[in-house]
């Protein structure tokens, strides 16, 4: 979720706990605040405030309801549009082509790939996840894991790839930082 989803979750969240308290404080009797809310309920500008209320919450769920019909979800395949056709490659494909590549070095542990698919743009980016055990030299084993990984995926989809990411954790630094003598 992006950050003006959760501003506007939050907002939401204000607004409607104040509209709710609102609500409260006007059926049940509070000492103090229940006269000052009379007074105000009776006031000319009561109802323009309530009606600002439900505008701004009316808007909101406006943009909820846009949000909800127009987005998409992300998308399982990349859709190629050719002079002949359609050609559809499934991000399982690419994912298992990608963790081939990767599974050609050694000393991998445990290689985990996701593909972010962009369709309409005919992009795709990567993210690998994996461990080593025994290597040295790991930017220069990072960079090679990029080339041949985006070489392999390219190769298959025979579009560029976008980007390539890769986290590499060391398995003997982790292994030594869980151990417990007994």
């Amino acid at each position: 979720m992006n950050n003006f989803n959760l501003f506007l979750i939050a907002i939401i969240g204000i607004a409607g706990l104040i509209c709710s308290g609102m609500l409260a404080l006007m059926v049940y009797r509070v000492p103090h605040l229940s006269n000052w809310l009379e007074k105000w309920r009776h006031q000319e500008w009561f109802y323009y405030t309530i009606l600002s209320i439900s505008a701004f919450l009316a808007v909101i769920f406006i943009i909820f309801l846009l949000t909800g019909i127009f987005s998409r979800p992300p998308k399982k395949n990349l859709a190629i549009v050719t002079g002949e056709g359609k050609i559809t490659i499934s991000k399982a494909t690419i994912e298992s082509t990608a963790l081939r590549a990767i599974r050609s070095f050694q000393g991998i542990r445990s290689p985990e790939v996701q593909a972010s698919i962009h369709s309409r743009k005919e992009k795709v980016s990567l993210y690998i996840n994996c461990s080593l055990f025994g290597r040295d030299r790991l930017p220069t084993l990072g960079k090679e894991m990029q080339l041949e990984t985006k070489r392999a995926v390219e190769a298959l989809l025979e579009l560029p790839v976008h980007s390539v990411r890769i986290d590499l954790t060391d398995t003997d630094t982790q292994t030594r930082k869980k151990e417990r003598v007994v």
